[in-house]
């Protein structure tokens, strides 16, 4: 694969903090360490980068040497116990960085979920003793404009990882029949994606989720873990895969229906595959994300099904999947050429069931382009 300059990542990310009159950005998140680092970082870490281009690492001591050996070779500090604030702050003052403004990963405004990582209300308010001189403020904008466009290293890494869920979407489909458990069909699944390198099913969901008949239609329900529910025939099936290949994701979910729909399950297939069409048709560089979410929703009103379609479609990919652009309608994102998100379309119905669509898409010049060749569409399996 083509080679990552994880020094030349530091320095794009620099230059955004000097033209901004910030003095260092303290990244937490498992997007921002793994993309600054490049290293698999599960455990409490920062990685800190001033304006002046010096970038320094703070991780637990249990889990450092393997770090410092896997990463990109930036200077390494670990800590154990409580230490981790105050050691991020002594790191701040011996690269002449207590003063003035300082970025740190707090928060996503308007996004429910809390992203892998954000700083911690006591470790913020330890910093904020520790370093009296300097004006903390939320720094989530200034890496994620950085991993907002991809690079071709970074598209490369991002079709692999999809080219795999393909791969263990088709070992699930495989797998269903009637009688057999959720848990068994989400086994099979992993043991493919691992067989084809992925070393992590990154998702707090429950990893690898399959869920099947009514356990599809929770309202609003976007979770379903494997359980040992045995599936039936004439049902939904979720499956939803997370593989991880080279600290890149994907985040592919297609539905199957096992068996033959009833009128009322044909009626949601009908809507839910007009959505997800409407979606990947939206999706053009110099739109409005938001105005794309919105053109999506519609359609769920069109067929009297917006009670049971969520208006939220999608978030991006890269390290780490609760990232920019978030695609609903209070996104102030445009959408632009070599973004690539995991384009979304979700509908349940607690009395019939449901489907979700969660879709790896590179942004290409003329509009969205699949990374996966699942097609997006309601795989129907006879027996």
């Amino acid at each position: 694969m083509l080679e990552i300059d994880y020094q030349v990542r530091v320095q794009a990310l620099a230059s955004i903090l000097k033209a901004a009159g910030v003095a260092a950005y303290v990244g937490t998140r498992q997007a921002s360490l793994h993309y600054l680092y490049g290293a698999f970082m599960p455990w409490r870490g920062a990685v800190i980068v001033t304006a002046e281009g010096a970038c320094e690492v703070v991780y637990w001591a249990m889990d450092a040497s393997r770090v410092k050996q896997e990463g990109a070779g930036f200077p390494l500090h670990s800590f154990t116990f409580t230490e981790f604030p105050s050691q991020i702050a002594s790191r701040l003052r011996d690269l002449g960085a207590d003063r003035g403004t300082i970025g740190l990963d707090l928060s996503h405004p308007g996004a429910a979920q809390v992203a892998p990582g954000m700083l911690t209300a006591h470790e913020y308010f330890q910093i904020q003793e520790a370093l009296p001189n300097a004006k903390l403020v939320n720094g989530v904008d200034y890496i994620d404009d950085l991993m907002l466009i991809k690079s071709p290293a970074e598209i490369e890494r991002l079709r692999h990882a999809a080219h795999v869920s393909d791969i263990g979407f088709k070992a699930g489909y495989d797998a269903i029949a009637e009688g057999v458990t959720e848990n068994h069909v989400a086994g099979a699944i992993e043991a493919a994606i691992r067989d084809h390198g992925s070393v992590w099913s990154w998702a707090i969901t429950g990893g690898t989720e399959v869920g099947s008949g009514l356990r599809t239609g929770y309202h609003l329900g976007v979770t379903q873990q494997a359980t040992e529910k045995r599936i039936q025939k004439n049902e939904f099936v979720i499956l939803d895969l997370h593989p991880m290949l080279d600290l890149y994701l994907a985040d592919t979910a297609v539905p199957v229906f096992y068996g033959t729909p009833n009128a009322a399950q044909q009626r949601l297939i009908d809507c839910w595959e007009e959505v997800a069409d409407t979606m990947l048709e939206s999706l053009k560089p110099g739109r409005k994300i938001a105005d794309c979410a919105a053109q999506g929703y519609e359609v769920f009103k069109k067929h009297d099904l917006a009670d049971y379609g969520l208006p939220l479609f999608g978030h991006g990919l890269g390290t780490c999947a609760r990232t920019r652009p978030f695609i609903n309608m209070r996104s102030t994102d445009v959408v632009q050429e070599n973004m690539v998100v995991a384009l979304g379309t979700h509908l349940y119905h607690p009395e019939i069931g449901g489907m979700r669509l969660e879709y790896p898409v590179l942004i290409g010049p003329y509009g969205s382009e699949p990374l996966v060749a699942t097609p997006a569409k309601v795989h129907v399996k006879k027996d």
